[in-house]
């Protein structure tokens, strides 16, 4: 298949959890010729919803924060690519939700609504940060004590080459209210009558300041998530799911 994007890894396993992703929407198209793919809670798309467009299937962004639609709807304007505020009850033979669940209040809830947008056989796919890893406690650390923010002012302060251009509208005002144990996660799964077909994990640790100081070499980055393949689930930072009615 033929892809407009193709990722960069970056320190939360992005490239890995979109390569999961497109094998298991490749293997679906087979069976399906018709395919309907749903990112909800898709933002702006500019970080992850870009990277799984394609014109074999037609793909549905929803997210109710209206200035990252209005700039996927700009910005991504391609065929079989569609953005929304608003969500209509038709079904799906694929749904993504990454790197949503932890901003939700009652995440079992939107787990068995989006079970009724199901088709018989479709599938989950999607990805939630560990609650008790390393990069949520780095961004604890980080954002309780202000070290991101001085980083940040220091940053711009000295690099002369910063460009002042328009920010890419993102949801900041939604922060992390879910911090999920493998137990947790796998009872609202079990709750909302899903099956959990595969949990996979995705990186070590990273966040902003690991990210961009000593996890920003590739070679790192790569290292970063393979290290996490040959670990228990409860060390991974991340983790990769796929789940399906029965």
């Amino acid at each position: 298949m033929n892809y407009k994007y193709n990722p960069i890894e970056d320190c939360y396993a992005t490239k890995k959890k979109i390569y999961i992703f497109r094998k298991e929407i490749e293997n679906k198209l087979n069976k399906v010729k018709k395919l309907s793919i749903l990112d909800f809670g898709c933002g702006n798309a500019n970080d992850f919803g870009k990277f799984l467009f394609n014109e074999q299937y037609k793909y549905t962004g929803f997210d109710i924060h209206q200035p990252s639609i209005n700039y996927a709807k700009k910005v991504f304007n391609y065929k079989n690519v569609f953005f929304s505020t608003k969500l209509y009850k038709k079904k799906y033979d694929v749904i993504l939700i990454s790197e949503v669940l932890e901003h939700l209040t009652f995440p079992e809830k939107t787990l068995k609504f989006l079970y009724s947008l199901l088709n018989a056989n479709g599938i989950i796919l999607g990805s939630i940060p560990n609650g008790y890893g390393l990069t949520e406690i780095e961004k604890f650390i980080i954002h309780k004590f202000g070290i991101y923010k001085s980083l940040r002012f220091l940053y711009n302060l000295f690099n002369k080459k910063t460009i002042r251009s328009k920010k890419i509208p993102f949801n900041y005002e939604s922060g992390h209210i879910q911090h999920f144990t493998l137990r947790k996660f796998k009872k609202i799964v079990k709750d909302s009558k899903l099956n959990l077909e595969f949990i996979k994990n995705g990186s070590l640790m990273g966040a902003d300041v690991s990210g961009s100081t000593f996890l920003k070499p590739e070679f790192m980055r790569k290292l970063n998530g393979k290290i996490a393949e040959y670990l228990p689930s409860q060390f991974s930072a991340k983790w990769i799911f796929k789940l399906n009615k029965n």
